[in-house]
């Protein structure tokens, strides 16, 4: 019963800090996303939250021959670090507040993955890691994380 019960008490992220959630995301995303963009990245990482699964396996990696298992969700922890964020006043009030909470939980450089030291570092990290980013970053559309075949491989992204 354990495991469900864990599922059980994220399937809600992000109860009643969806705005907050929102807020966090205009100050840490690029402005250049829009509202709509801004949405989506908000929503995909809500929907990876409420997914979380613990004690998953993790990927090894090509070489390493010790498995790993996902620790416990992030999701209870996100939603104390949303409620104590105070984003309030104009855009750099907001972005000295995140920054005072991200040196508060010693976070100091972006993680390869969500490692659930804060939501705003995990909000980053889950969307400056993503394929979306990356076509943003380069101006195309990459599909990074796409399974797309060989077909028209030799034809540069649009």
């Amino acid at each position: 019963m354990g495991p469900l019960r864990a599922w059980a008490q994220t399937a809600g992220f992000p109860e009643d800090q969806g705005e907050t959630l929102r807020a966090l995301a205009a100050v840490v995303l690029p402005a250049e996303l829009g509202a709509a963009g801004l949405e989506r990245s908000v929503a995909a990482f809500e929907r990876w939250v409420r997914e979380y699964r613990p004690g998953a396996e993790m990927d090894h990696g090509y070489g390493f021959t010790r498995l790993r298992s996902k620790p416990p969700s992030p999701a209870s922890a996100y939603l104390q670090q949303l409620r104590a964020l105070r984003l309030s006043g104009d855009a750099a009030s907001k972005r000295a507040a995140v920054e005072s909470a991200l040196e508060e939980a010693k976070v100091t450089a972006l993680p390869q993955t969500p490692d659930g030291r804060h939501v705003a570092s995990d909000l980053m990290a889950f969307y400056f890691r993503s394929s979306e980013a990356n076509d943003l970053c380069y101006r195309a559309h990459i599909g990074r994380d796409e399974c797309r075949g060989l077909a028209g491989s030799d034809r540069e992204p649009r």
